[in-house]
């Protein structure tokens, strides 16, 4: 029964990977680098790249094909979750039970559906549980090498990896099990092969200005204090976990640190959940941020779930509300429950962005191209090229006007590309000002603030005319 409710689940996220269209904002930009591969990005290391091109090698440029391989990503890990309890927490059941929770939590689907640079890491942070569990288990050194193999694979997803790599040596400094593997060579090739693995994104980074490390690890010094921050952030995990699932992993995090042979779950997530709750005082937590230790915690449930002082209407309701967060959240996506004129404005643009519509848009838009006999079009912002490219019927030139920096590996436009008439698009926001050093004239076509029949409001046209100067932008 179980197992038939595992399959369930990760089939099911498939389908909804498919079926929902693509999210506006930045999950079309990762696509959009897919296009071009690089050892690295402005806001984040390669991985995510490289799993979009394979999935869309293998079914096209759909939502099913963008999504494809992030999904295969967070379905894998549900093995190396069932693996890891079943060895550290006892009995086969305890890993059915680990995989269960896992992907009846709501984090592993908003990870993998829309595609971020955390499915990867997810799986990773998986696969190193995993490789650090068979090693306490069984004490058998080469499984550092597969730790290692899977902390570089980690870091060129994303830089958060970090914090499990310290949770590892947090385990081998502080845990006497484990303190003899440091007067071995094993954790220290282990370290050399993640390195190693890790090295084209630094080479990168350097040849860049390390400039992802720049945005990435200047959030631990920038940020705004609000109130509402640190509740926030424990109310997205509630909710993103499933609150009796979350009482049943704290449960387990407890028994994990009094524990020898399980303190090495305890060690791997105590420096992400330490962090990112003092980050949240003085910044904004996204809930996806900490998504990668939730594997950890499926392991962590099912230990806390080997009780029998509980109320026998607790661990009864642990998979039902688990499973009811999960629909109302997949209800929410396929059909919008939350009224337009009743949201917030927030909630109202998460809407938009998440909507269908878009390629009869971009259909649109080609046809007013035609129009003004425009040869291309203009956007001066990462997230409009981004959709562009995606939804034009049709091939067609888009030119990205404005932050050269996210598209370091696309070609520039000649001359020849700039010259005679273009169409300037833009989507939220009307940023047609910045092209004035650059054409002579800038003629307003459309202009739509406050519509439900385009899928994404504000939106803009201008026809751009009497190109002049040097070549500028990039063609993503």
């Amino acid at each position: 029964m179980s197992v038939g409710a595992i399959v369930f689940l990760i089939v099911f996220r498939f389908f909804a990977g498919g079926a929902l269209p693509l999210y506006y904002h930045d999950e079309i930009y990762y696509w959009l680098w897919s296009r071009h591969l690089a050892l690295g990005y402005y806001d984040h290391p390669p991985a995510v790249a490289f799993l979009i091109r394979a999935g869309t090698a293998l079914f096209g440029d759909t939502a099913f094909g963008a999504r494809s391989g992030g999904i295969a990503a967070v379905s894998v890990a549900t093995l190396c979750v069932w693996r890891t309890a079943s060895l550290l927490v006892g009995q086969r059941d305890d890993g059915i039970r680990a995989a269960l929770f896992f992907n009846l939590m709501l984090m592993p689907t908003i990870t993998a559906i829309p595609i971020f640079p955390d499915a990867a890491e997810l799986a990773c942070c998986a696969a190193f549980m995993w490789a650090l569990a068979e090693l306490a288990a069984g004490g058998k050194g080469w499984w550092w090498l597969v730790a290692g193999l899977f902390a570089g694979v980690g870091l060129l997803a994303k830089y958060t990896m970090f914090f499990f790599c310290a949770g590892a040596v947090l385990w081998l400094l502080l845990v006497r099990d484990a303190r003899p593997w440091l007067k071995t060579a094993w954790p220290w090739i282990g370290g050399v092969v993640a390195l190693t693995l890790f090295l084209p994104n630094l080479v990168w980074n350097a040849e860049h200005g390390w400039e992802t490390f720049a945005l990435q690890f200047g959030r631990i010094f920038r940020g705004y204090a609000k109130w509402w921050f640190f509740p926030a952030f424990v109310g997205r995990q509630i909710f993103c976990a499933s609150p009796i699932i979350l009482f049943f992993a704290l449960r387990g995090f407890w028994r994990e640190c009094q524990s020898p042979k399980k303190s090495v779950l305890a060690a791997l997530i105590g420096p992400s959940l330490a962090y990112f709750t003092i980050h949240s005082v003085h910044d904004n937590v996204l809930m996806n941020w900490i998504s990668f230790v939730y594997p950890t915690l499926a392991v962590a449930a099912a230990d806390g779930f080997r009780s029998d002082r509980d109320p026998r209407w607790v661990r009864a309701a642990a998979i039902p509300v688990a499973a009811l967060i999960l629909v109302l959240s997949y209800a929410e996506g396929f059909f919008h429950l939350v009224p337009l004129d009743l949201a917030n404005k927030r909630v109202a643009a998460v809407n938009r962005e998440f909507d269908a519509g878009m390629r009869e848009l971009a259909t649109q838009i080609l046809r007013h191209a035609a129009s003004v006999d425009a040869h291309a079009l203009v956007s001066a912002d990462y997230r409009t090229t981004a959709w562009l490219k995606f939804y034009l019927p049709t091939p067609f030139p888009v030119i990205s006007a404005a932050e050269d920096f996210r598209f370091p590996d696309s070609p520039r436009p000649e001359a020849s590309d700039l010259a005679g008439t273009l169409l300037y698009v833009g989507l939220l926001h009307d940023l047609a000002n910045r092209l004035a050093d650059h054409f002579s004239e800038i003629d307003p076509l459309v202009k739509v603030t406050d519509t439900t029949s385009l899928p994404v409001t504000p939106f803009f046209e201008y026809r751009l005319r009497g190109f002049h100067g040097e070549p500028f932008g990039r063609l993503p």
